[in-house]
């Protein structure tokens, strides 16, 4: 029998008293570590309240620039400049505090934390590009008054004072410079990981200067281009030609009438009018005409001056007639500008209405249809109608040029006809004609780079007449990758619909239907129809209902052509399908440009109106591959 206090098999007892205290010692054992854990957990709740706190305050700061946003907005479009400057202020500090509040080191360093420094990074890159627009763009234009506010210019006795828009230059140029580089970082912040409500601000500044970006361009381009032009450095004389969409051009319409127009130091006069008819035609061509371009259009377009502009390049078609006028009548041609009756019909908004000699009253309202086709149910003599559409213009440009006119309505007008394509400007001044290169105003072809497929819809007249008045047009659009080798395929379909009354060749004049002078039966619309596509691709079909329909396929200026007929009899319509291959895009994004036409019922088009161009949807199984 075992002696002692325990069995020696026992389990050991609990130790009791005293030995407690090697157990608190243990729970104690790193204390350096703990502290910094402690520490850590301060530095993060720290740099929680610091960012939620910033993040707040700058949110609110730049809710409330919105309202000062507006206020500019409102001073500037009603001329309270004083008012402008103000708001201008208010804006600038708003944003400046946001962008402060969100670029201290603190929110710095935390960027790069994963899953929150994105979201950072944005409101960060957010806030700094809203105060580089209000700082550096809307103070600055501000700042600089009337030369910037073009619509604030008046013409006293035929003359605009030039020295505003010629100071404000250095103003523009730098604000112009700001706002893309602002524009250009709020591009580059990537959306797809960052939370909604941040995602949401960025989308929602970066459709706001998307929005604003043209009218800052059509800003800069014009204050840049407005004194060279109008004979600053020295005068200049225009070929002003007016396009009639009666019987369509692929840039716009016939030349059917010509002037010569002096710029000297903000003063423009009427120098000299002419009809189209009298210049030319010549038996060779009097311009270098492309090769290519002679190939799809005939040689026409260098020997006769209403066909010049059967090209849709304007450059080119400016060009022939500018050397055409100096073939006739010598001097020299500074450049060409192309407007139509519906760009009258817009002027006339500004100059309100002008009395004819024959007791006409011209107005928005009814020039365009008064210019169009009354004219030619009244006169039938070609001379007497040259007479009208000369007496309409010269009394317009007389209400110009005497300064009773409203001039935010001229500018208003003149800016919508440029965006709808139905002013075009070609000169023979290098750097202007650099500025005009990337605008509206160039009537240049379609232009095409890696991502995106320029694509160009032109109609001309084969009536040999004046019924385009009743044709209506109609394009949509679209592109999809449907081949292994990932090169998108664009279809383009165009209808073309004859919207004369089913009388027309009998209750119309000859000299609208043709009289069948051309082999048109009267009342019957033939129109040719030239499809570009993009730089480098690959006409692959010309369709309609399904089947290959007759085309003229060519090349012009590097881009594929499908030029094809389409004869209409009143209420009669047809659809063509053109489908390319664009060889070196690489997604399926599109630009489409047409030609401006009218609305072929009868109705006053808007100055601004333009062609719309449909997005369809391509099914890959209708694509020839």
């Amino acid at each position: 029998m075992a002696t002692g206090l325990t069995e020696p098999d026992a389990p050991p007892r609990p130790a009791v008293g005293p030995s407690v205290a090697p157990r608190r010692r243990r729970r104690l054992r790193h204390p350096v570590l703990v502290g910094i854990l402690v520490g850590l957990g301060a530095i993060l709740l720290f740099t929680i309240v610091w960012i939620g706190v910033r993040g707040f305050l700058a949110q609110r700061a730049l809710t409330d620039a919105i309202p000062a946003a507006e206020q500019v907005k409102t001073a500037i479009a009603t001329g309270d400049l004083a008012a402008a400057g103000r708001a201008a202020d208010s804006l600038s500090r708003k944003t400046h505090e946001a962008a402060a509040l969100t670029s201290d080191p603190v929110w710095v360093t935390v960027e790069a934390v994963p899953w929150l420094g994105p979201n950072l990074a944005a409101v960060r890159t957010a806030a700094a590009a809203s105060d580089d627009v209000a700082s550096r763009v809307v103070r600055p234009l501000v700042a600089a008054g009337t030369g910037v506010d073009l619509r604030a210019l008046a013409i006293t006795d035929g003359r605009i004072d030039l020295a505003p828009i010629t100071a404000a230059q250095p103003a523009v140029a730098k604000a112009r410079a700001a706002f893309t580089d602002a524009r250009a970082s709020v591009a580059t912040i990537e959306t797809g990981a960052l939370v909604s409500p941040v995602a949401s601000g960025v989308d929602r500044l970066h459709d706001v200067l998307d929005k604003a970006a043209p009218e800052m361009d059509a800003l800069g381009n014009a204050v840049r281009l407005l004194p060279s032009m109008l004979g600053a450095d020295g005068p200049r004389d225009y070929l002003l030609a007016a396009q009639n969409p009666a019987e369509l051009r692929a840039t716009g319409g016939l030349i059917g009438a010509v002037a010569l127009v002096h710029a000297d130091n903000g003063a423009v006069t009427l120098q000299r009018q002419e009809a189209g008819t009298s210049i030319g035609p010549w038996k060779t061509p009097v311009a270098d005409v492309p090769l290519n371009t002679e190939g799809l259009y005939g040689p026409l377009v260098g020997r006769y001056l209403q066909d010049a502009n059967l090209t849709p390049d304007f450059p080119l078609a400016a060009a022939t007639a500018s050397r055409m006028w100096t073939t006739t009548y010598g001097g020299t041609v500074d450049g060409v500008i192309a407007v139509d009756p519906v760009v009258l019909s817009g002027l006339l908004k500004a100059t309100g209405p002008v009395t004819l000699p024959t007791g006409d009253r011209l107005t928005s309202a009814n020039a365009v249809k008064m210019l169009l086709s009354d004219v030619y149910q009244r006169y039938e003599d070609p001379a007497q109608q040259d007479a009208f559409f000369a007496s309409a213009a010269s009394a317009v440009f007389d209400r110009m040029s005497s300064g009773n006119v409203d001039a935010k309505k001229l500018l208003t007008a003149l800016a919508d006809a440029g965006e709808s394509r139905r002013v075009l400007i070609w000169t023979t001044h290098a750097e202007d004609q650099k500025v005009l290169a990337g605008t509206t105003l160039a009537g240049g072809l379609p232009a095409s780079d890696l991502s995106t497929a320029g694509i160009g819809v032109y109609f001309n007249d084969a009536t040999g007449a004046k019924m385009d008045y009743y044709l209506r047009t109609s394009v949509a659009a679209g592109s999809a990758v449907c081949r292994a080798d990932g090169k998108p395929s664009t279809v383009v379909t165009v209808t073309l619909t004859n919207r004369a009354p089913a009388d027309a060749g009998t209750t119309l004049p000859r000299y609208v239907t043709g009289g069948g002078t051309y082999g048109v039966t009267p009342g019957n619309i033939r129109t040719r129809v030239a499809v570009y596509g993009p730089t480098g691709g690959l006409l692959a079909a010309t369709l309609s209902g399904g089947e290959n329909y007759t085309t003229v396929a060519g090349v012009d200026r590097s881009r594929p052509v499908s030029l094809y007929t389409v004869e209409l009899a009143p209420g009669e319509s047809k659809t063509v399908t053109v489908q390319f291959l664009n060889d070196q895009q690489t997604s399926s994004d599109l630009s489409v440009v047409t030609t401006p036409t009218l609305p072929g019922d009868g109705t006053t088009p808007d100055v601004g109106a333009r062609n719309a161009v449909a997005p369809i949807v391509v099914q890959c199984s209708s694509v020839v591959k």
